[in-house]
C-alpha cells in the first residue's frame, strides 16, 4: 500500500467548488450514498443537525426542506458552509450553543492522520447525542448490486466478495478501514464505543465502497 498526490487540511481547504460538482460526484453510486445518507440521518428524528464536512450541500439542502435545522462546518471557504473552521475548532466555534441531535461526518475523518482519530471522535462527541459516520473502504469489491422489485415493493440485492488487495489509497486520503491492521473495521469500531454507548456499522446498500456507522448516546453530553 502507498500514497500519491496531496493529503491533509492544506489540500482540502484548497479544492474548488467544482470538483464537488463535478460528474465523478453524480454517478448513480454517489447519488445513493447521498440518499442512504439523508435516509439514515432521518432515522434519528432530529430536530438540529450539524454536518461536518458540507460537500455538494446535497444532504445538508434536502434536510434543511424537510424541516430539520441544520448547521453546515467546513473547512473549504469556497463551499458556503455556515462555519469555516477545522473540526477541531468547532468546539470553540459553538461554545455555549446547546448539542446538536445529531452530528453528520461522512467521508471526512480519512483525510485527517490516523493518530488524530480518537481526539477527532471525542470532538464529534461533545456536539452532539448521536452520531453518523461514514468512511471508505479500501478493499476493492467485485459482484452484483442493485434492487431488486415487483410492482411497487423493493428489495436491496448485493451478490459479490471483497478482494483483499492492497492498493494506492485514493487521492486525499490517509487512511481507509482495511487499509492496515489498525484500521480494520473493528478496531474502528472500538474507538468509537470509547465514545458513544451504542455503534452500529455497516455497508452502503449500493455503493460497497462507503461504510457507515450509526452512533448513539454520547458520552460526552449531558
Amino acid at each position: 500500500m502507498s500514497r500519491h498526490g496531496k493529503v491533509g487540511a492544506a489540500r482540502e481547504a484548497s479544492l474548488a467548488r467544482d470538483f464537488y460538482t463535478a460528474a465523478h460526484n453524480f454517478t448513480p453510486e454517489h447519488l445513493h450514498s447521498l440518499s442512504f445518507q439523508v435516509q439514515q440521518i432521518r432515522a434519528f428524528e432530529p430536530a438540529r443537525v450539524l454536518e461536518v464536512g458540507i460537500g455538494n450541500g446535497f444532504v445538508s439542502t434536502y434536510l434543511r426542506q424537510h424541516g430539520i435545522e441544520v448547521l453546515t462546518a467546513d473547512i473549504n471557504p469556497a463551499l458556503g458552509a455556515d462555519i469555516v473552521a477545522p473540526l477541531a475548532e468547532l468546539p470553540q466555534q459553538l461554545a455555549g450553543v446547546p448539542p446538536f441531535d445529531l452530528v453528520s461526518c461522512c467521508e471526512v475523518l480519512e483525510h485527517m492522520p490516523l493518530a488524530q482519530l480518537d481526539d477527532n471522535l471525542r470532538t464529534l462527541a461533545g456536539l452532539a447525542r448521536h452520531a453518523f459516520i461514514s468512511l471508505p473502504g479500501h478493499w476493492p469489491w467485485l459482484g452484483f448490486s442493485g434492487r431488486f422489485g415487483l410492482h411497487n415493493r423493493f428489495v436491496n440485492v448485493h451478490l459479490g466478495l471483497r478482494i483483499p488487495n492492497r492498493r494506492r489509497l485514493t487521492d486525499g486520503h490517509y487512511w481507509e478501514i482495511h487499509s492496515e491492521w489498525a484500521t480494520r473495521r473493528s478496531a474502528l469500531i472500538a474507538h468509537m464505543r470509547r465514545h458513544f454507548d451504542v455503534v452500529e456499522a455497516g455497508v452502503f446498500p449500493m455503493n460497497r465502497y462507503h461504510y457507515f456507522f450509526r452512533c448513539q448516546g454520547s458520552k460526552h453530553v449531558a
